[in-house]
């Protein structure tokens, strides 16, 4: 400190001592800190103007509560091997360029947004963003470190409040950016809210469309400055919005579900499930116990087992596809069997004739090297199922789908190593609301399995969730002959042990609409996933922001995987403090992806 500025290092990356034997300069790398030294002038004036860029870089490293004022000076310490033992501590070099994409550009560091940003904000025609994986692997090193650091805290301080920890303030530093919160009752407010003071908001931001804020007066795009880190980067994601809804097989019944007004409230979805399939009735206190289907957890959120849309669920309930579904044209509804080589056959056919193709080698669906029907839309899917192209089944099959996807897409690994153990493949879904009310929907799983693959899965349901007028137990039902369910109540990591309560170690782990920053036990599957390298994570999210930056939680890699869903839910979500497009199960990636040739 000095008579005119205090200094402050900011660790964007702490570094780790390497061990004694750590030899190669890329592990060397991989050890080294990223810091940030702010120089904060006594002067008002400096001291509250924002630095965007270096804000910008630390929500790209994972920092996301950390706010940077006055000017910012970044540099790279780590250790370096003697020439004979030991080690020295030392200031790594670095080019500017390894922090531009991070700095200047977009906190998402995956080159196809940081080349989008870049395009947009510079006007160049080609682009070639380069980030070191060492900046790629940041996020999830500090995330990690958040929890290290909590841990340790609590242990220490016998009166610790685990809510004013580190890793507690990015997940409130990640609800202020998308809206989530944990454990809180859900209020539809019919209402577009500021980003900033969550106060009533039309004004949408002129940079982005994609965020809400309070009229001038009020200041809360000023206050709220934070978003100029990432306002390009929202601007992509909103121009997305019309590949994420185009679903160009179905008839078309979908598109009043996709409009501007489906952004703010769920009344235009209320009226489709109302007079347009007549699944709910216009009393939707009573819908639960009025029509026992599966419709009647659609609206109103899951926040808890207490909630609305969680009275009179009862997961011991069993219902056919035609009481599930409860749909009026029975042609709609799949049949209740398993899908054979004669189906596949017809969908190839039917989709020769309908292109007027005379190739008899002409296929739309395939099977891969396990004998699983290859499906990468909803096309493949309601082809396959013998679907007219005007059934909403898709609408609640987005789940069942998700999972299949999820195995057809990285289970390959985990389904060899099964079947070469001879034991069916282990899947813990985790995080497991409303798929509560729709249990028996989940036997499309083992229907559009080969019949020869069997499946254990276990969904483990944090006892807040469970609906409270139901009963409280585990269960065990065959859902098919190759899929077993079990339903295991408590908290992954915490109550449950993962190895010996959950039907075994898993092949893979699978979270629908996650929001991993959205509840702390979602770090207990995260550090499983981190220690346990052969098993397979998958997780979808509903809109790209909150994908992003949970994806970022695995690692670079991870990062990189996070894409569209194929068989996201054909249906614009409310999303209020946002004009993100957001949609049930809208975006997959996956952790500790296995590659059959390594």
């Amino acid at each position: 400190q000095t008579a005119s500025a205090v200094i402050d290092t900011i660790p964007l990356i702490r570094m780790t001592h390497p061990a004694a034997d750590a030899k190669g300069s890329s592990l060397f790398e991989s050890l080294a800190g990223l810091y940030a030294y702010s120089i904060s002038s006594i002067s008002e004036s400096e001291s509250t103007r924002p630095n965007v860029r270096a804000t910008r870089l630390a929500m790209a490293c994972g920092c996301h509560s950390q706010r940077f004022v006055g000017d910012v000076w970044i540099g790279r310490l780590g250790y370096l091997p003697k020439q004979k033992n030991g080690f020295v501590l030392t200031n790594l070099d670095f080019a500017l360029a390894d922090i531009e994409a991070g700095c200047c550009y977009s906190p998402d560091l995956r080159r196809n947004i940081a080349n989008d940003v870049m395009r947009l904000v510079d006007g160049e025609a080609s682009c070639d963003v380069s980030v070191p994986e060492w900046l790629g692997n940041a996020a999830q090193m500090n995330y990690h470190d958040g929890g290290s650091l909590a841990a340790l805290a609590a242990v220490m301080t016998p009166q610790y409040d685990s809510s004013s920890s580190e890793c507690s303030s990015i997940a409130s530093s990640i609800h202020q950016e998308t809206g989530k919160t944990e454990a809180q009752p859900v209020h539809l407010t019919e209402t577009t809210l500021c980003l900033h003071c969550r106060r009533p908001a039309s004004h949408l931001c002129d940079g982005c469309d994609g965020a809400y804020f309070c009229d001038d007066a009020r200041r809360c795009k000023q206050n709220g400055w934070s978003h100029q880190c990432l306002c390009s980067t929202w601007k992509i994601y909103v121009q997305r919005r019309s590949h994420l809804s185009s679903f160009p097989y179905l008839s078309g019944w979908q598109l009043p579900l996709l409009q501007d007004d489906c952004f703010t409230s769920e009344s235009t979805y209320q009226t489709f499930l109302i007079n347009e399939i007549g699944v709910i009735g216009t009393d939707t206190s009573r819908d639960a116990s009025t029509y026992h289907n599966w419709w009647t957890t659609e609206l109103g959120g899951w926040s808890g087992g207490g909630s609305r849309s969680a009275k009179d669920v009862n997961y011991f309930r069993r219902l056919s596809y035609l009481d599930g579904f409860a749909l009026k044209n029975r042609a709609w509804i799949p049949a209740e069997r398993h899908v054979t080589k004669d189906d596949i056959d017809h969908a190839n056919a039917a989709y020769r004739a309908d292109c007027g193709s005379n190739n008899s080698n002409a296929e739309l669906i395939q099977n891969c090297e396990r004998g699983l029907p290859i499906l990468t839309s909803w096309e493949h899917y309601y082809r396959l199922r013998s679907l007219p192209p005007s059934s909403p089944i898709g609408l609640l099959a987005t789940f069942p789908l998700s999972i299949y996807y999820a195995i057809q897409q990285y289970g390959t690994v985990p389904l060899v190593v099964a079947q070469m153990l001879e034991r069916p493949l282990r899947i813990h879904i985790v995080g497991i609301e409303k798929e509560l009310n729709f249990v028996d929907l989940f036997k499309e799983v083992g229907y559009l399995l080969p019949e020869d693959v069997s499946i254990d899965m276990t969904w483990v349901v944090r006892e807040d969730m469970i609906p409270e007028n139901g009963d409280k137990q585990d269960l065990t039902l065959q859902l098919t002959n190759n899929l077993r369910l079990s339903i295991v109540l408590g908290t992954y990591g915490d109550s449950l042990n993962p190895d010996f309560d959950c039907g075994g170690t898993p092949d893979m782990i699978i979270g629908m609409n996650a929001g991993l920053f959205a509840y702390e036990s979602w770090r207990h599957v995260i550090s499983y996933l981190r220690h346990h390298q052969n098993t397979v994570g998958v997780f979808t999210d509903y809109n790209e922001h909150s994908g992003m930056n949970c994806a970022s939680l695995g690692g670079w890699k991870s990062n990189n995987s996070l894409k569209v869903n194929p068989f996201r839910q054909m249906r614009a979500m409310p999303v209020y403090c946002m004009n993100l497009p957001q949609f049930s199960n809208g975006f997959i990636y996956v952790f500790n992806e296995q590659d059959m040739d390594a």
